[in-house]
């Protein structure tokens, strides 16, 4: 016979009354959730021992370790349990590694992530009892370019039940085509059209990271500029999201991390010795009003090719002006 999972036996009790308890006496319950989001956000977790090796591809800023919950707040009593036990998965930044086995954290299980990511989604849909849709703050994938050109994220977000409020595309160094060899960047955009037919509406926001190498930055500037001029994403609901054309929006950051992955030292790309230095632009994709409202604006192009209806994959090709294609 199989074992009731723990929270459905608690749940299966009713809480005591807590009206003496401020908390929940007093407090209105828009100010309780504010209260009950802080205590429970995720964070990296600081213990020296759950560090991950620094000569890995996963391994950035942010992402040092796993990230953990402090749950001390639900074991206070039945009734903050009752209010919050799924809410660590809900505030989570749902991380997802389209890639080998090998470029992502030893914790986490490529090839069974999107099993488990959807029994604990039914799990929350089944113990609510309702029919509401339940939005997750993020979304983060990190994707190989052959996990996403084959059609990797599209697949994901079929998940039954997933529905992201910000969903985050990172392209590390490592992920571009024929990095190894130091080709020129490139970004095609057949997966594109995949990904429109599964974009719930629930995305507010999808950003894509573009990080390589510091001397590559011309390279990922002019990949990210012809990307805020040719590319769109159209929700499930036919609402469309752009980027700002003009820039204003796009975030750039930097980080420095070893040269030396798997064995590996990667002289050709220091900076200094054993050092190789980073450089991500960071692109969002929002709804119309809102690129507009933050005084930017949207490209003609990404426009009239979403409103006409007809995906064209070459077109929508990035390339790098030294390919000379």
């Amino acid at each position: 016979m199989a074992r009731t999972p723990l929270h459905t036996q608690i749940l299966s009790v009713p809480a005591a009354q807590q009206d003496e308890s401020p908390l929940f006496g007093v407090l209105p319950a828009e100010v309780r959730s504010s209260i009950f989001a802080l205590a429970l956000t995720d964070y990296p977790d600081p213990a020296p021992d759950n560090q991950y090796a620094a000569e890995t591809c996963y391994t950035r800023p942010h992402y040092f370790a796993p990230r953990k919950s402090d749950t001390a707040l639900l074991r206070t009593c039945r009734a903050a349990y009752a209010e919050g036990w799924f809410l660590p998965f809900m505030l989570e930044e749902q991380a997802h590694w389209l890639t080998a086995q090998d470029r992502a954290p030893p914790e986490y299980r490529v090839h069974r992530s999107q099993v488990t990511l959807r029994t604990r989604l039914q799990q929350i849909k089944e113990q609510r009892g309702d029919d509401e849709i339940v939005e997750i703050e993020g979304l983060r994938v990190f994707a190989q370019m052959y996990k996403l050109e084959g059609g990797h994220l599209a697949q994901l977000l079929k998940t039954p039940g997933l529905y992201p409020r910000r969903l985050t595309l990172t392209i590390r160094h490592t992920d571009w085509w024929y990095w190894e060899e130091d080709q020129p960047l490139r970004f095609e955009a057949d997966w594109i059209q995949a990904v429109c037919k599964t974009l719930p509406s629930s995305v507010r926001e999808f950003w894509i990271e573009l990080e390589s190498l510091e001397k590559k930055k011309g390279q990922v500037d002019s990949i990210a500029k012809q990307m805020r001029e040719k590319w769109f994403f159209k929700r499930t609901d036919g609402a469309a999201l752009f980027a700002d054309v003009t820039g204003k929006n796009v975030e750039v950051s930097r980080w420095s991390g070893t040269s030396r992955w798997h064995n590996l030292t990667w002289t050709r790309d220091e900076t200094t010795p054993g050092k190789i230095d980073y450089y991500i632009v960071s692109v969002p994709f929002r709804l119309q009003y809102a690129v507009e409202r933050q005084g930017g604006g949207v490209s003609d192009e990404a426009m009239r090719a979403a409103s006409s209806g007809v995906f064209n994959a070459r077109k929508m090709r990035l390339d790098n002006p030294r390919e000379g294609r």
